[in-house]
């Protein structure tokens, strides 16, 4: 589910810290399809006397700008935890998140001179969300400094889908919004990848941790760990009006494919 999608005319490359980038088409897509609940909220402060938006085109502009940085540092956790292994790698940001993908070279290099095993492989896969959640821990310390207001409440209200008091909020909501479209994606993405659930980076870690313990079929019980729990958040999300359940609706048939015809998987 979760594979690198073919190249396009419309992909954007570039190199990052020496690794090469490249962001498919539907990465675009995607980032304004989820953020145009967000950019609509934001926008309706704008009818308050005290506060000015530049309306929600404009914000939207914000939101994909913010899910570029912090999933773009999600890929560099893992490129860079590989990289210290002794692995290459290259990031792909598409219409499922990012993907940090080892050079098969490298791979065998990194296999070569150090080895790889269980442990590293927790290590690479905890790293993403690390870096996610670390960026959020920095922006928002930036945002305390200049006194930016950044309510948790906000993001309960948003995924509630309530109102967003206006209170302490800064005369243009673009303040605002830069924080905000950094810090709510990668906490929310870094929580949610970190699920037991196969092939997200908690169900990675899962696996790897079981074989370390040296419990029997590691792969065969991460895969039943991940039927239950990516059914059970599948349900809560759909049940409370969010689509992307289905992505976890999906992961669980995944994993049950999977058991059946006995795949070691992902």
């Amino acid at each position: 589910m979760l594979q690198e999608p073919a190249p396009s005319p419309y992909d954007l490359h570039f190199s990052f810290l020496g690794l090469p980038v490249r962001i498919a088409w539907g990465f675009w897509l995607v980032a304004a399809v989820l953020g145009w609940n967000w950019s609509a909220s934001v926008d309706s402060l704008g009818s308050l006397d005290t506060v000015s938006s530049p309306g929600a085109p404009m914000l939207l502009l914000v939101w994909i700008a913010g899910m570029l940085v912090s999933i773009l540092v999600h890929e560099l956790g893992h490129s860079l935890a590989m990289r210290r292994y002794g692995i290459n790698s290259r990031i792909v940001l598409y219409h499922f998140g990012g993907l940090a993908i080892p050079d098969s070279f490298g791979a065998w290099n990194g296999a070569r001179q150090r080895r790889v095993g269980a442990r590293e492989q927790v290590i690479i896969s905890a790293a993403g969300p690390a870096f996610q959640l670390l960026l959020a821990l920095v922006v928002w310390l930036v945002g305390l400094q200049f006194q930016v207001r950044m309510d948790l409440n906000d993001w309960i209200n948003r995924i509630a889908g309530t109102s967003i008091g206006a209170e302490d909020f800064p005369n243009s909501i673009v303040i605002y919004a830069i924080f905000d479209a950094i810090i709510y994606p990668s906490t929310v993405w870094a929580i949610l990848n970190l699920a037991p659930i196969l092939p997200l980076d908690g169900g990675q870690i899962l696996r790897n941790g079981l074989m370390m313990t040296k419990v029997q079929e590691p792969t065969r019980v991460a895969h039943i760990v991940s039927i239950g729990v990516g059914a059970l958040i599948g349900i809560y999300f759909i049940q409370n009006g969010q689509p992307f359940g289905i992505m976890f609706l999906l992961f669980a048939a995944n994993n049950w494919q999977a058991l059946q015809y006995g795949s070691t998987g992902y």
